[in-house]
């Protein structure tokens, strides 16, 4: 399965549509995109830059590919979407 832009700009609409009325959006998301497949963690569970923030939210992209799955910034290899609260600062 591949993610494409317009995916994550319509996750992101509809992520800032939530506003604060959600800090687990996965059921929302999996109803409106049911071909995409989510996984929420915590920020602290994941290194590296967003593909997307959004709201209270940031966006990575999951190879689900192989065995062990990998944070991906390319859309066509795209398994999943990973949803985590955004973090204040990153460094």
């Amino acid at each position: 399965m591949a993610v494409s832009e317009n995916d994550l700009e319509l996750i992101a609409r509809t992520l800032e549509g939530m506003g604060d009325r959600s800090d687990n959006p996965l059921g929302t998301l999996r109803e409106r995109f049911p071909t995409l497949r989510f996984v929420r963690l915590d920020a602290g569970d994941i290194e590296g830059d967003p593909i997307r923030s959004a709201a209270r939210f940031d966006l990575y992209l999951l190879d689900t590919r192989e065995h062990c799955p990998v944070l991906t910034g390319d859309l066509l290899n795209a398994g999943a979407v990973v949803v985590t609260p955004r973090r204040e600062s990153r460094g």
